[in-house]
């Protein structure tokens, strides 16, 4: 009897330990106020013209102690790109290039994360025009605390480069380059 006794004790030990060590990672929905997506691409090689999307959803699943177990997803609604131009955005909208009647959404959804320094590598498959690609994203943790709402917010940032034609967009390269540079900022509150 004192030996299941003693067993029983060390199961609880075990059970208290092994849960005080899993920390939960806490999940934000994607603030649409506060994220933005920034694209440039090279105009004939004199300039650039520079674009971005208006309309996010999204889920953060973000463990601090533990980034490496953080989950992103990301959908991105095609038509909200804008690039101060109607003409060339409804061009960018239509079969040459993002052809959103056909694909109205561009998404992103990790498998991954790994910490180098200060940069969490997100590993994940990003997939536009019809086309999924695994890509690695890398983020940055700017900070997390309370907003002005007295909710838990929590902010990345990031940059990647593209190519527009591994996702079937070839149209007019290389007069409009191939390469495409993201800029994003995003916010996720709880």
């Amino acid at each position: 009897m004192f030996r299941n006794w003693k067993i029983l004790c060390c199961v609880g030990l075990l059970a208290i330990t092994s849960s005080a060590r899993q920390v939960k990672a806490e999940e934000f929905a994607l603030d649409d106020q506060h994220t933005s997506v920034v694209f440039a691409v090279s105009h004939m090689g004199y300039s650039f013209c520079y674009g971005m999307f208006g309309k996010y959803t999204g889920k953060i699943n973000f463990d601090a102690k533990n980034p490496t177990a953080s989950q992103f997803q990301f959908v991105v609604d095609a038509a909200s790109l804008d690039t101060k131009s109607v003409k060339r955005d409804e061009h960018l909208r239509g079969p040459d290039f993002f052809n959103v009647k056909q694909f109205p959404e561009i998404t992103f959804v990790s498998k991954s994360v790994e910490v180098v320094d200060k940069t969490m590598n997100v590993t994940g498959t990003l997939t536009m025009h019809g086309v999924s690609k695994t890509i690695v994203l890398p983020l940055v943790h700017m900070g997390a605390g309370p907003g002005p709402d007295q909710k838990q917010h929590v902010g990345f940032s990031g940059k990647l480069t593209v190519k527009r034609s591994d996702f079937d967009m070839k149209t007019y390269i290389p007069n409009i380059g191939d390469e495409v540079t993201l800029l994003l900022s995003f916010e996720g509150v709880k």
